[in-house]
C-alpha cells in the first residue's frame, strides 16, 4: 500500500512471533484465519429504517408512529457480550439485576423520564450457552400524571414468529422528582469515622464454593466497612471493563459489585437455608432510581436499610460527587441450589417433546379422492376398506403383494396407494416374542414392496391402531406395533415417497377421513376423532423460579443416597459418563453397574477406581439384562440395607444397514438390549417404589435415520414402554437423545462425513457437559414420559425450510416454513427436474452432455461427503475409494432423485461404481434420445458390429450363404442402406438404384467406409 512501510524483519523477529504454514494451493478461496470478534454495539441499523439505540445492550430504537411510545430491540449472547458469562448462579448465566435498571434508564433518557419510579424483576433472564436472546424494551404512552410504562421481554433468537415472549421486568418511568435531587458526599469523611472494615479477601472464593460464580468482570469489590446498619464500599471496574464504562450510564458490573458488599454482613435468620448454604441477595424491585452522572469506572457506595429486605443507595464517584441514588431496592436471597442450567423460566434450548399437531381436515374433493385407485393387502383387520369404498374410488383387495403384482402385470393400473393393516394377532408367547414377530413381518412386507419395480409409482401405507400417543387421551399404547413406526421411518428416508404411516383410533369419523388424509400427502399422521394429527417437535417449558421446588420432584423423586442405582450398559461411553455424574451431582453412593462383558470390558478397572475415589461403592457385574434369569438373580442379590431405588437403562447394540440388507437375525440382535432387556427391567421392578426409571432412547426412532431401521424400531419401543408405565402410575421417562460428541462407545462409530451430514440437517453433537445437564433438566419435567434432548442448529433448519420439502416434518414446529409456491426454476440453486435437465442437454454434443451430467454427479458427491471442491472427486475414482458407505450412497441416490426427477434404485452407487459410469447411466435415463442422430446411429452400428464379431464358428457355419436366414438378414441390411441413402443422398460405390446388384461384401465395405468400425 502506497505510503506505508512495513519492517517485516522486525515483525518476524518480534518476541512470541512464530512461523505458520500457508495454504498449499493458490486461490482456493478457503479461510484459514480466525474470524474477528463480533462487536457488541448496534450495527448499521439505519439501512433498515431504524435508529441506533446507542447502547451496548441494545441494537435499535424505533419511534412508534401511532403513539408517543418507543420500542428498543437488542440481542444478547455470550459471544457478543462475553463479560456476562462472569455472572452465574449455579451453572446458569443470568443477566444481572443491575442490567435491567440500566436498560430502563436508557429508555427513560429517550422519552425525557429521568427517574425509574419502579422496576420489578419478574422472571430471571438466563443466557444460553450457545445462540442468542432477542430483547424488546417497550416504553408506553405518557399518562396524565407524566408516567410511562416500561417492559422488558426476551425469547430465544431461534424462535419462530408467533412464539410467545417472556416478560422479565416491568415498571414505570417518570420525570425528575424532589427525592431524585443529588446530594454530594463529603470526600473528607470517607470512610466514615468509627466504621469497622469488613473482610473482603476470600469473598469470591467462598461464594464460588457455594455455586455463586462471579468472574473477573464482576469482581470489583475492593473494600467495605460497616457502621451501625449502614454498609460502605469501594468498587472499581476491572481494567478490561473500564474501557467500556463510557458506553453505559452506569456499568451493570460496577453497580453489581456495589451490592455484593451486602453479602459480607450476616444474612437475616429467616434467609438462612437448612444447610447454612452461603447466599447472595439479588435485586428484585427498584424504586426511585436516578442516574446523576454517567460513565463512572469507580464508585463509593453507602447502603442503608430501607425496610424489610430492602436498602437505599447513595452512589458517588471517587471525588464524592453523586453518580446515582436509589430510594429503595428490595433484595431476595438466591442460592445455587435454586438453579440448574436452563432452570430459569422460558423454554429449554435443547429439550423437546413430540407434540401431535392437528391439521385442517383435508377435503376429499380438493384431493381428488374420487378418481383415486386404491388397493388393500391381506385381511382388512382394521376395517378401513368400507371407508375407501364409500369415496367412489376404484378399490381392489389382494391376498398379498404377489397377487397385486400379477394383476398389474396382467394390465390392471398401478394403484395410487396400497394399504396394509398392521394388526398382528399374538401367538401367546409373551410381549417380547410378539414384538420381534410383528417387526419381522413388517420388515418382510417393506422389503418385498421396495423390490417390486412394477409398483414403483405407488405408495405403501402401513396402518396401525393405537401405536402412537397422538393425544393425552391416548393412554393405552400398542407396544407390539409401535416399533413398526421406527422401522418404516428409516425405510422412508432411504426410499422417498414409497412408504407412509397412519395410526387409527376406533372413531368411525376417522375412517371416513382416511382416504382424503392419505391423498393429502402427509407421510406420517394419526387420525383421532375425525381429525388429522402430525408429529412435531416442540420446546419444553422451563419451570418458573417459584415452581422450582415442586419441579424438582418431576419425573423422579430425590435419589436416596443409601439406595442402589442400577445402570445397564455401564461400561459404554454414555453409561460411564452417567455413573460419574450421578455420584458427583446427585449424591449417589451405591451403584450396581452391568454390561455384557462386565469387569472384562476395556476401562472397567479405571471406572470402578474413579467412582471409589469419588466416595461411591460401585459393583460391576457381567449381566445381559435381556437374559431374564440372569437379571432376576442380579436384582435378588441387591442388599436390603441398600435397596434398588433407581434404574437407568443405557445398554444398546447397533447393526447399521439399509432396509434391503436387514435380516430377522440382524433385527433381533438390535432389539434384544432395547426390547427384551427393557421389558425385563419393567416387569421385574414393577413392584418397587422406584425414584426413577430412565430409558436411553435415540432420535433414530422418533425422527428416522437412513440405515437405522432396526435401531429405530428398538428405540420407539422404549418410548412406548415409558408411556405404558406412565399411564399406570409408574415412574418412567424415555430420553430420545440426539447426537453426542462423546467419542467412546457407540458414538465413536460416526465419521466426519456422518457428522457433516448431521450438521447439514440441523443436528449438532452435544458435549458431555451439555448432555448431562439435559439429563438433569429432563428429570424436572413433570408430565412428559418421552423427552427429546437434542442440540439443534436453528439456522441450518431455517435454511432447509427455505427449500420446498427439504425440512423434515418433525422440525416444522420449530422453524417457520413458507406456504407460498415457488415459480419453477426461479429459486437460487434450484436443481432441475428430469424434463428441465433434458432440455438443457438437448442440442448439445455427446461430450458436452456427458460433461454436464458428470458435473451434476460430482457436485452432489461433494455435498454428501462434505468435500470443499469438486476437484477432489475424480471422474474415474471408485465411490468406495471416495468414502461412500451404504448411508451416504442412499443420500446421493435421494439427491439425484430430486435433481433428475427419476426414481433411481437404492443400489445405484454400487451398480455404477464411479462418477463417470453413474453419469453415463443418468444421461441414458434422463435424455436417451437427445444426442445427434448420427451419434445414435453410430452407437447402434457399433452394437451390430459387436454382435457380428461375437458369432462363434458354429454360428457362422449354421448360417450358410444359401440359407434362408442369411438371405433375410442381407435383405434387411440392403433395405436399411437404401433408407439411409434416401436421407443423405447417394455416396460411394453403392447407391439406392444399384443396391439390388451389390454383393454382401460391397454393402459391408460401404458401411465400414461410411460409419467406421468403431
Amino acid at each position: 500500500v502506497r505510503g506505508i512501510r512495513v519492517d517485516w524483519q522486525s515483525f518476524l523477529t518480534h518476541e512470541g512471533a512464530r512461523r505458520v504454514d500457508l495454504p498449499t494451493y493458490a486461490f482456493n478461496r478457503e479461510r484459514y484465519w480466525v474470524e474477528p470478534a463480533l462487536t457488541t454495539g448496534g450495527a448499521d441499523v439505519a439501512s433498515a429504517g431504524l435508529a441506533s439505540a446507542e447502547h451496548p445492550l441494545l441494537g435499535a430504537a424505533v419511534e412508534l408512529p401511532d403513539s408517543d411510545g418507543y420500542l428498543f430491540t437488542g440481542r444478547l449472547s455470550l459471544r457478543t457480550h462475553p463479560w456476562l458469562a462472569d455472572h452465574a448462579v449455579g451453572d446458569t448465566v443470568l443477566l444481572p439485576g443491575t442490567a435491567f435498571v440500566e436498560l430502563a434508564v436508557r429508555a427513560g433518557d429517550q422519552v425525557d423520564c429521568g427517574v425509574v419510579e419502579e422496576l420489578t424483576l419478574e422472571v430471571p433472564l438466563a443466557l444460553p450457552e450457545e445462540g442468542a436472546l432477542q430483547l424488546r424494551l417497550v416504553v408506553g404512552d405518557q399518562d396524565h400524571c407524566g408516567r410511562r410504562s416500561v417492559n422488558l421481554y426476551a425469547r430465544p433468537e431461534e424462535s419462530r414468529t408467533g412464539e410467545p415472549w417472556t416478560r422479565h421486568a416491568s415498571g414505570t418511568l417518570v420525570g425528575s422528582t424532589a427525592s431524585a435531587m443529588a446530594t454530594p458526599v463529603d470526600p473528607a469523611s470517607w470512610p466514615p469515622a468509627g466504621a469497622r472494615e469488613l473482610p473482603v479477601e476470600g469473598h469470591y472464593e467462598r461464594l464460588a464454593q457455594a455455586g455463586l460464580s462471579y468472574g473477573p468482570a464482576f469482581q470489583g469489590l475492593e473494600k467495605a466497612w460497616q457502621l451501625g446498619d449502614a454498609v460502605y464500599a469501594e468498587v472499581r471496574l476491572p481494567e478490561e471493563q473500564q474501557a467500556e464504562a463510557g458506553a453505559y450510564g452506569l456499568h451493570p458490573a460496577l453497580l453489581d459489585a456495589a451490592l455484593q458488599a451486602l453479602a459480607l454482613t450476616p444474612a437475616p435468620a429467616e434467609d438462612a437455608t437448612a444447610e447454612d448454604e452461603p447466599q447472595s441477595r439479588r435485586p428484585f424491585a427498584w424504586s426511585g432510581f436516578t442516574l446523576h452522572a454517567a460513565c463512572a469506572s469507580a464508585l463509593r457506595v453507602r447502603l442503608t436499610p430501607a425496610g424489610p429486605d430492602a436498602v437505599s443507595l447513595k452512589v458517588a464517584d471517587s471525588a464524592g460527587e453523586p453518580v446515582a441514588s436509589v430510594d429503595s431496592l428490595v433484595l431476595r436471597p438466591v442460592s445455587a441450589g435454586q438453579f440448574s442450567r436452563g432452570s430459569a423460566a422460558g423454554q429449554h434450548d435443547s429439550l423437546f417433546r413430540v407434540e401431535w399437531t392437528q391439521l385442517p381436515s383435508p377435503s376429499p374433493a380438493a384431493n381428488g379422492v374420487k378418481g383415486s385407485n386404491w388397493a388393500v393387502l391381506g385381511d382388512d383387520l382394521l376395517k378401513f376398506g368400507p371407508a375407501l369404498e364409500r369415496t367412489g374410488a376404484a378399490l381392489q383387495f389382494y391376498a398379498d403383494l404377489d397377487a397385486l403384482g400379477a394383476a398389474v402385470a396382467a394390465g390392471r393400473p398401478v394403484p395410487d396407494a396400497v394399504l396394509a393393516a398392521c394388526a398382528f394377532e399374538s401367538a401367546g408367547d409373551g410381549l417380547v416374542a410378539d414384538v420381534h414377530t410383528a417387526t419381522h413381518r413388517a420388515l418382510a412386507l417393506v422389503q418385498e414392496w421396495l423390490a417390486e419395480d412394477r409398483l414403483a409409482a405407488s405408495r405403501l401405507v402401513l396402518v396401525t391402531s393405537g401405536a402412537v400417543a397422538a393425544g393425552r387421551e391416548d393412554r393405552e399404547i400398542d407396544l407390539v406395533h409401535a416399533p413398526i413406526w421406527g422401522l418404516v421411518r428409516a425405510a422412508r428416508l432411504e426410499n422417498e415417497d414409497r412408504l407412509a404411516l397412519v395410526d387409527l383410533d376406533d372413531d368411525e369419523e376417522s375412517r371416513r377421513l382416511l382416504p382424503a388424509a392419505i391423498a393429502a400427502g402427509e407421510a406420517e399422521f394419526a387420525l383421532r376423532a375425525g381429525a388429522v394429527h402430525v408429529p412435531r417437535l416442540a420446546r419444553v417449558a422451563r419451570p418458573a423460579e417459584d415452581d422450582h421446588a415442586s419441579a424438582q420432584q418431576g419425573t423422579s423423586r430425590a435419589w436416596d443416597p443409601e439406595g442402589t442405582v442400577l445402570i445397564t450398559g455401564a461400561t459404554g461411553g454414555l453409561g460411564a459418563l452417567l455413573a460419574r455424574h450421578l455420584v458427583t451431582e446427585r449424591g449417589v453412593r451405591h451403584l450396581l453397574l452391568t454390561s455384557r462383558r462386565g469387569p472384562d470390558a476395556p476401562g472397567a478397572d479405571e471406572l470402578i477406581a474413579e467412582l471409589g475415589a469419588l466416595g461411591a461403592h460401585a459393583e460391576l457385574v457381567a449381566c445381559d439384562a435381556a437374559d431374564r434369569d440372569a437379571l432376576t438373580a442380579l436384582l435378588a442379590a441387591v442388599p436390603a440395607e441398600h435397596p434398588l431405588t433407581a434404574v437407568v437403562h443405557t445398554a444398546a447394540v447397533l447393526d447399521d444397514g439399509v432396509i434391503g440388507a436387514l435380516t430377522p437375525e440382524r433385527v433381533d440382535r438390535v432389539l434384544c438390549p432395547k426390547v427384551d432387556a427393557a421389558v425385563n427391567l419393567h416387569e421385574l421392578t414393577a413392584h418397587l417404589d422406584l425414584a426413577a426409571f430412565v430409558l436411553f432412547s435415540a432420535a433414530a426412532g422418533t425422527l428416522g435415520g437412513a440405515g437405522l431401521g432396526s435401531y429405530g424400531a428398538a428405540n420407539v419401543f422404549q418410548d412406548a414402554l415409558a408411556r405404558h408405565r406412565h399411564a399406570r402410575g409408574l415412574t418412567a421417562v424415555s430420553l430420545v437423545w440426539g447426537l453426542w460428541a462423546e467419542r467412546r462407545g457407540m458414538a465413536g462409530r460416526l465419521s466426519e462425513v456422518d457428522l457433516a451430514r448431521s450438521a447439514r440437517g440441523g443436528v449438532l453433537p452435544m458435549t458431555a457437559e451439555q448432555g448431562l445437564a439435559l439429563f438433569d433438566a429432563a428429570l424436572t419435567v413433570t408430565d412428559e414420559p418421552v423427552l427429546v434432548p437434542m442440540h439443534l442448529d436453528l439456522k441450518a433448519l431455517r435454511a432447509l425450510a427455505a427449500v420446498p420439502d427439504a425440512l423434515p416434518a418433525a422440525f416444522r414446529g420449530l422453524v417457520r416454513t413458507s406456504a407460498r409456491r415457488v415459480v419453477q426454476g426461479t429459486r437460487t440453486g434450484e436443481q432441475p427436474e428430469a424434463d428441465g435437465l433434458a432440455r438443457k442437454l438437448s442440442g448439445r454434443s455427446a461430450a458436452e452432455q456427458q460433461r454436464q451430467v458428470l458435473d451434476l454427479v460430482r457436485d452432489h458427491v461433494v455435498a454428501v461427503l462434505g468435500y470443499t471442491s469438486v476437484d477432489l472427486v475424480g471422474a474415474g475414482q471408485a465411490f468406495r475409494e471416495l468414502g461412500f458407505d451404504s448411508l451416504t450412497a442412499v443420500e446421493l441416490r435421494n439427491r439425484l432423485n430430486e435433481a433428475t426427477g427419476l426414481r433411481l434404485p437404492a443400489t445405484l452407487v454400487f451398480d455404477h461404481p464411479t462418477p463417470a459410469l453413474l453419469a453415463e447411466y443418468l444421461l441414458a435415463e434422463v435424455a436417451p434420445d437427445s444426442r445427434p442422430a448420427a451419434s445414435r446411429l453410430t452407437d447402434e452400428l457399433d452394437q451390430l458390429e459387436a454382435v457380428l464379431a461375437s458369432l462363434s464358428p458354429d454360428d457362422r457355419a449354421a448360417v450358410a450363404p444359401d440359407d434362408a436366414a442369411h438371405a433375410q438378414i442381407a435383405a434387411r441390411l440392403q433395405t436399411l442402406l437404401a433408407s439411409w441413402n434416401a436421407v443423405g443422398g447417394a455416396d460411394g460405390s453403392v447407391d439406392a438404384g444399384g443396391i439390388d446388384d451389390a454383393t454382401d461384401d460391397e454393402i459391408f465395405d460401404y458401411i465400414d467406409k461410411r460409419f467406421g468400425k468403431g
